[in-house]
Order: structure tokens, then C-alpha cells, then sequence
């Protein structure tokens, strides 16, 4: 009984078990807030939101107890989306440089507050875009409130849902950033003990569009009129220099903390737009430029707004120097780094050229020892090339392949070049391309987070060097909020704009730094550190079989200028003609095309394309046929010379066996000109033959095209006469000996006679005769007579009977 008591309680229990968890459970799915879809999550890319302004950027004490968020909505599926609505969620507030990471890597979890759910749009149909605004409180515990309570940069999430189908709802967009509180509305901000050095780089970079420079006979000419576009009111580069122009003046503390980073090929391209240049077309024929005056009033800005301020130079065509370090072209690095003088004589003022912006703030060992040659002691470089670092953003010195170079690396701050990087979800490590526009605000947001977070809770030694994408695209409105951002930090007491120091650790310009104001962590003697150069860069670099085809290129350029010489009436440098070839050339190695092998060669051909356009400038006149009347002779060269500067050469001739041509060493034509060279010509036989003539530098690169001339000789050569002369003579002693050898034949016939008629015997049938016979001279030149032979030999055959008409006697 008991046993079977048992086994009956055994059910009982197990019911009671689960039913006691399907309770617990229950209690738990009801204290858990109900989530958004996380599959919708995963599929959010059905719509895009473009965040255009968020009010205000920086939360602070005497902001308004109300975050105003305001852009578009774009559906980029292929069905319409119904009942869209919006809302807003925030995550805690970020305390560990790891989580501030996190959440611009858009993992953070945004589950601390979330509002009410807004309506946007009732439809909205594929491609179709439709504004929006969300008003949402700062405190409060209402549903329509974020409750920021306390100081923090929280990230904050812009969730969208929509109906996909019936019945079936989910989020279908969503956009992340992260919101700065240096106090929240009626509160006290509280500043760090010390202000953190900061100093922000203002990059002015284009993409290459120059295909042929202005020369001679020869118009400037872009690929396209887009950068018109940029240097005009509403331009991406108009914007850069108009919000700087207003929001920084010259007496603005803020303006000692800012340094303008321009790429030369982008100051040059401007200048040339003012003088006039063609677009070229899809047929490739030019038609002409309209941003003629946009890059006249540009430049103008652009002068007024550096000057007494920071510049520096970046490579020529932002080049990638490690990629020109590897292909071994220290020259071609020399030659991208001297674009510092064109900036300079363009804007008006002093440009560092001890400074070197590489691209991603990476180098090699290689790149970095070739800059031995040049000005460069100071490299702004990201701390993932440093091989160690201590974590803080102090100078260190460079470890190169040279023991006597050790060039100064300013450490840019890696949380502030991320935060800045819209695109750094696809490629985090890659700052080269341009950003979609758009998506500046919540980078900007970002910034000044990241920004604020470093001056308060992860300050480090040293400058913070803010860095932002080469090719940065905020609107004019986004650049003013971020410089309006630092200014806020300025007056609260977190930053202190500071210039861009030197090397030897003084101000990068007088008054840059204010009374009292000093550079935290660069007064000490900077430690050795080894180069590291990021697998990332190395994997997006311009590839070697390109920069080989570059090399043979800068070759002929380089033989080019060693060929030309100033003409005293044109008074034009050779430089000015083989500069724009090189920076042709460097076009092709533009950051730009970093993982874009197939338009980087593409640029390297039109740089070839133009490179042979200039060398035809030197070349053979029009041939005409030549006529020889004697074994010497002249070939008439015509060269013509359409560049403005004197040029070197030398006459290679290629001819056939049997003529030779006089070498006239080292020649020259006059710019602008032409001159008539005669060579002279051997020709060791007679007939018709040609000959090629090719210009070509000392260094052997070719000018112009080979030209063939047609020759006609009818004079005979010395080894011509000596075969004509031979055959004459040998002629004459053949014709000589038959005619004694006739004379002789007579002369018996006519003995034969004589006899006859004086009644003497008649001759015998055989020959045989009493008559003598004449005495020759024999073999060893005395006299003898002539052994009688048959009467049926003559020179060792019969004898034939002898006559006037006789073929063998004729």
C-alpha cells in the first residue's frame, strides 16, 4: 500500500512543479517591457533616415528641458510601408572607454528609456521620401521623457516600425548617436581639474579631376564640373570655409586650435578653373567650364580665412606615400611633398612643410626612413601604426632604417577619428572616401560626445589631435553645430584649444597659444617607439603592378627635364612643363582610389596619354624623298620643337647593310622652333633603300614619333668600283687574248696559201707540214718550240675549221 501510495503521488508532484513554473515564468515576461522586434532590427535598411539637426547638440544647464529631432524618412524597398511611427530610446550612459566603443560601433543596448511612438508617415510608397519631427522631454519620468538625471554622453537610438503586410508589423529603419550632458536642464556642469589640449584639423580635399594641366597650345581640362558644384554657396568645400569664415573669427580663442590640411592639387585645380578650362564629355569631346568665377570667390574666401592661422600641406593629390615607399619612388615621395610652395604662393601665407598628414595616420619603416630627404620631422599618425604606446597621446620619437632620422609622431586620438568616420561601420580603418551626404549630424553627434567623454572621464596625456575624415562631408549647418560644440566645451571649461606644435615642442604660430596656456605632456622628452603599418591599410593600398607602370611613366618625365633648358627669350623653366606630368602622375596614386585598382589605372593611362602629348611636342618635320649622285652624301633633318623651353636630343638612324650615317652626338632646337640638320651619308651600294630616324633624350626616352625616309642612290660605292673595275679589266684581257689567238689562226691559213701557188707539196690532210713553227715563250719565260700535235687536236678538242663567221671566234 505504502509503495503504491507512492507511485500515485509521483503525477501529483509533477503537475505541481509545473504548474509552479509556468507561474514564475509568467511573472517575469510581465516585468519585462515589451521590445521591439529583433528580427526587424536585423532587417532595418527598408528606409533611410537622414538625421539633419538635433536641438540642441550639447545638453547643458541652461538648455531647454526639450530634444528637438528633425530629417527625412526615405524608403529605399520596393513596396510601399503604411502607419510608420517613431520613437526614441537611450541606453546608460557610457562610463568605460570600451562601451564608448560599443556604442559607436552601434551595439549598445538603448533599453533605459524609450518614448512614445510618434506617427510619421500614413504610406509611403517605394522611393518616396516624407519629413519628420520628434519632440521628446530630457527629465521627467512621463512616457514622453528620456529621464537624464545626471551628467554623461548616452546613446540614443531612432527606432521607425511600419506595416510590412497585414498583420505583419516590425521595424523597418533605425539610425544611432549619442547625446553629450554636461548638465541637465537647471543643473551645474561640472568641468574636468584641467582642460584637455585639443587641436582640430580642418581637411580641404577633393577628388582628382584634372586630366591635362594648362601648357602651351594646350587647355586645362576636368574630368567633370562637380567641383564647381563643391566651390560654390551650398557646396561641400564652400561650406568647410564658410562655417570657419563665421562661426571662428581670427580673434575667436577657438581659431589658436584650428589647422586648415589642404591638398595642393585641389588649390591648383581651383587656379585654373579662375583662368579658364573645358569639361570633358562622355564622347570624349570638351565642352567649357562654368565654375570659373565659384573658384575665384572661393579662393578669395579661402585666403582671408587662413590667413595668421595653421596650415599644413598634404601630399600633392593626397598621394599615398607608404604605397609610393614600397614601389621604392623616393623621388615621386620628394615630389608629392613640395606642393607646400604652390599652397603658400595661392592662399598668401606660411605653410609648415615640417608636417606629414599619410594617409589613415599610417606609415611604414620604409616610407617613414625615405622622408630623410625631406623637410617632414613631424607625422600625425593613428597610435594602430605605433608598434607600442602607453595609452596616451604624448609625442613619440620614430624608429626608421636611417639611425641620424627620427622623426616626431603626434599620436591623432583614435576615439575622435572613429566617433568623426560616418562610414566607420563599413570600413573603420579606410577615411579616404567621401560620405554620403546626410550623414554628418550623427557624426558630429558623436564627435562631441566622444570629445566630452575624453575630457572628463578618459583624459590622457598629451594633445588631443582631432582628425576627421580626409574627405569629411558635413553640410555648412553640421560644421557649424561641431564648431559651436567646441566652443560650449571652450567656455565650460573641458577643452582648450591649443596649435599644433613643432617638433622641438614650440607654438606651430606665434600667439597660438594664449598666456599661461601650456601643452599638457609635450614638454618631456618623447620616448622611441617602432612603425607598425595596419594589415587594414596594407589591403586597401594602390596595387605594386600599377605603381611599376607609374614608375616607367615618372622616368620619361624626369628624362624629359633633364633634356629641357630655360630659353632666354621665352624665359620659361623646364619645371613648369615636367610639374604638371608629375602631378599627373601622383593623380594616380590619389588616397582616393584605395581599393580601387581599376580607376587608379585608369588615371595612371591619362597621365601616360598627356606625358605623350608633351613628347610629341618634339618632333620630325615632314620627310621628303632624297637622291644620292655620289657614294657620300647629306640626309636633310628637320626637327620641330612646339614646347616653350629648349630641348636636348640626340639622332638615332636605323639603315640597311651598305649605309652608314654620320653620329652628330648631343643636338638641340630652340623653343618654339625648328632647326635643319644634315648628317652626312655613306651609301656602299646603289638602289632604293629607307631609313629610320627617331629623336631621343640622353637617357634614350623617345620624342615624337620614328619617321622613315626613302632613299634613292645611284652612285656606286669604293667596294662597288672595285667589282666594276675588276670586271672591266678582266673583260679587256679576255677580249685580248681571243683577238691574238684570231691573229695567230690567220697567219697559218695564209702560209697554207703561198705554198700552193708556188708549186711547193701540197699540205698533207693530217697537217703535218715542213713548215716551221713559230717559238713561244714558255712557261718559264724562255723560248722553245711548240710540240706538234694531231691533226684532230686543237686545245684539247678537234679542231674545227676556222672563218669569219665562226661563233667561237665572234
Amino acid at each position: 500500500m505504502t509503495r503504491r501510495a507512492g507511485h500515485a503521488l509521483r503525477p501529483t508532484g509533477t503537475w505541481l512543479r509545473l504548474a509552479l513554473l509556468a507561474a514564475v515564468s509568467s511573472l517575469l515576461l510581465a516585468l519585462v517591457p515589451p521590445a521591439t522586434p529583433a528580427a526587424a532590427a536585423r532587417t532595418a535598411d527598408r528606409v533611410e533616415i537622414a538625421v539633419s539637426s538635433v536641438t540642441p547638440l550639447m545638453v547643458r544647464g541652461s538648455s531647454p528641458n526639450e530634444l528637438t529631432i528633425s530629417g527625412t524618412v526615405h524608403n529605399t524597398g520596393d513596396r510601399t510601408l503604411r502607419d510608420l511611427e517613431m520613437r526614441l530610446q537611450r541606453g546608460k550612459a557610457r562610463a568605460t572607454h570600451a562601451s564608448v566603443i560599443k556604442a559607436l560601433r552601434d551595439r549598445a543596448v538603448t533599453a533605459a528609456a524609450r518614448t512614445r511612438f510618434e506617427p510619421v508617415a500614413t504610406t509611403l510608397p517605394p522611393g518616396a521620401r516624407t519629413e519628420f519631427e520628434l519632440r521628446v522631454k530630457l527629465t521627467g519620468t512621463d512616457y514622453r521623457s528620456l529621464r537624464i538625471e545626471a551628467p554623461g554622453i548616452y546613446p540614443l537610438l531612432l527606432n521607425v516600425n511600419g506595416d510590412l503586410a497585414q498583420g505583419r508589423r516590425a521595424r523597418v529603419g533605425s539610425t544611432r548617436f549619442m547625446l553629450p550632458v554636461l548638465s541637465p536642464p537647471g543643473g551645474s556642469p561640472e568641468a574636468p581639474q584641467e582642460p584637455t589640449p585639443v587641436t582640430t584639423l580642418i581637411p580641404l580635399v577633393d577628388y582628382p579631376r584634372m586630366v591635362q594641366q594648362r601648357l602651351p597650345g594646350r587647355p586645362t581640362i576636368l574630368t567633370d564640373d562637380r567641383l564647381a558644384e563643391s566651390l560654390a554657396p551650398g557646396g561641400r568645400l564652400f561650406g568647410l570655409v564658410q562655417a570657419v569664415s563665421e562661426e571662428v573669427p581670427a580673434d575667436e580663442p577657438l581659431s589658436r586650435g584650428l589647422c586648415f590640411a589642404v591638398d595642393p592639387d585641389l588649390v591648383v585645380t581651383a587656379r585654373a578653373m579662375v583662368e579658364g578650362y573645358r569639361v570633358r564629355q562622355d564622347d570624349g569631346g570638351t565642352v567649357r567650364g562654368t565654375g570659373s568665377q565659384a573658384a575665384r570667390e572661393w579662393l578669395d574666401k579661402l585666403r582671408t580665412v587662413t590667413e595668421g592661422r595653421c596650415v599644413i600641406s598634404l601630399p600633392y593629390s593626397d598621394a599615398d606615400v607608404v604605397a609610393l615607399g614600397r614601389a621604392g619612388l623616393p623621388d615621386l615621395i620628394e615630389g608629392a611633398l613640395d606642393g607646400s610652395e604652390a599652397v603658400s604662393r595661392e592662399l598668401g601665407t606660411d605653410v609648415r612643410e615640417d608636417v606629414l598628414w599619410p594617409v589613415d595616420g599610417a606609415l611604414d619603416e620604409s616610407a617613414a626612413t625615405q622622408l630623410a630627404s625631406t623637410t617632414v620631422d613631424t607625422v600625425l599618425m593613428h597610435p594602430d601604426s605605433l608598434a607600442s604606446t602607453d595609452g596616451s597621446l604624448r609625442p613619440v620619437e620614430l624608429r626608421t632604417g636611417a639611425p641620424d632620422h627620427t622623426p616626431t609622431a603626434r599620436v591623432i586620438d583614435p576615439l575622435l577619428t572613429d566617433a568623426l568616420n560616418p562610414m566607420r561601420a563599413r570600413s573603420a580603418a579606410n577615411s579616404t572616401r567621401l560620405a554620403p551626404l546626410g550623414d554628418a549630424t550623427p557624426s558630429v553627434m558623436d564627435g562631441l560626445a566622444s570629445l566630452t567623454f575624453r575630457s572628463r572621464a578618459a583624459a590622457v596625456p598629451g594633445t588631443t589631435i582631432v582628425a576627421p575624415p580626409r574627405r569629411w562631408n558635413p553640410d555648412e549647418g553640421e560644421l557649424r553645430d561641431f564648431l559651436t560644440g567646441l566652443r560650449t566645451l571652450r567656455q565650460a571649461g573641458f577643452v582648450q584649444p591649443t596649435a599644433l606644435p613643432r617638433s622641438d615642442g614650440s607654438a606651430g604660430q606665434e600667439g597660438s597659444v594664449g598666456a599661461g596656456e601650456k601643452t599638457t605632456g609635450d614638454t618631456e622628452s618623447p620616448p622611441r617607439a617602432a612603425i607598425t603599418y595596419p594589415a587594414g591599410s596594407a589591403a586597401d593600398e594602390i596595387p605594386q603592378r600599377i605603381l611599376r607602370k607609374l614608375a616607367a611613366q615618372n622616368y620619361r618625365v624626369g628624362e624629359l627635364y633633364r633634356a629641357a633648358a630655360r630659353e632666354p627669350a621665352k624665359n620659361v623653366a623646364p619645371a613648369s612643363v615636367t610639374t604638371p606630368l608629375r602631378n599627373g602622375l601622383l593623380r594616380g596614386a590619389s588616397s582616393a582610389w584605395r581599393g580601387e585598382s581599376r580607376t587608379a589605372r585608369k588615371w595612371v593611362g591619362t597621365a601616360e596619354r598627356t606625358l605623350q602629348g608633351v613628347l610629341n611636342g618634339v618632333r620630325l618635320g615632314n620627310p621628303t624623298p632624297i637622291s644620292l649622285t655620289s657614294s657620300n652624301g647629306k640626309l636633310p633633318v628637320t626637327v620641330v620643337n612646339d614646347l616653350p623651353v629648349t630641348i636636348w636630343f640626340e639622332l638615332h638612324v636605323d639603315s640597311p647593310r651598305g649605309v652608314r650615317v654620320d653620329d652628330l652626338g648631343r643636338l638641340k632646337v630652340p623653343a618654339n622652333g625648328k632647326r635643319q640638320f644634315l648628317p652626312k651619308l655613306h651609301a656602299e651600294r646603289a638602289g632604293k633603300f629607307t631609313v629610320d630616324v627617331t629623336l631621343r633624350t640622353e637617357g634614350g626616352t623617345k620624342l615624337g614619333r620614328t619617321q622613315r625616309l626613302r632613299v634613292d642612290s645611284n652612285a656606286y660605292g669604293a667596294v662597288s668600283l672595285i667589282i666594276t673595275i675588276s670586271g672591266a679589266a678582266l673583260l679587256v684581257l679576255l677580249s685580248g687574248r681571243r683577238v691574238v689567238r684570231r691573229i695567230r689562226s690567220r697567219g697559218r691559213t695564209s702560209g697554207t696559201t703561198d705554198g700552193a701557188t708556188t708549186g711547193a707539196e701540197p699540205k698533207r690532210a693530217d697537217g703535218a707540214g715542213d713548215q716551221p713553227v713559230p717559238e713561244l715563250a714558255d712557261e718559264t719565260g724562255g723560248t722553245g718550240a711548240v710540240p706538234q700535235r694531231n691533226g684532230d687536236e686543237h686545245e684539247g678538242g678537234p679542231e674545227h675549221p676556222t672563218t669569219e663567221n665562226d661563233p667561237q671566234q665572234s
